[in-house]
């Protein structure tokens, strides 16, 4: 009887660079949308603070009898 000796097998990676690039690219692309997201909110707190600021302005220049459009430039 004879054997035959068999070579070492050699174990592929079961997850590739590839694979681990998508990985890393999908964490990028949620933080990108949670940042995206932050900035979304911050811009309508930005208008909002906007507006209640020039009703404020408005509101005092009525109470020092102020026309705002004597301090517009208008060129």
């Amino acid at each position: 009887m004879t054997t035959t000796s068999m070579g070492k097998v050699i174990q592929f990676p079961t997850i590739t660079e590839g694979d681990k690039i998508k990985v890393k690219l999908k964490e990028q692309e949620a933080e990108i949308k949670l940042c995206l997201d932050d900035l979304q909110h911050l811009n309508e707190h930005i208008v909002e603070l906007t507006l209640e600021y020039e009703l404020l302005l408005n509101r005092l220049c009525e109470i020092y009898n102020i026309d705002m459009g004597d301090y517009i430039d208008d060129s």
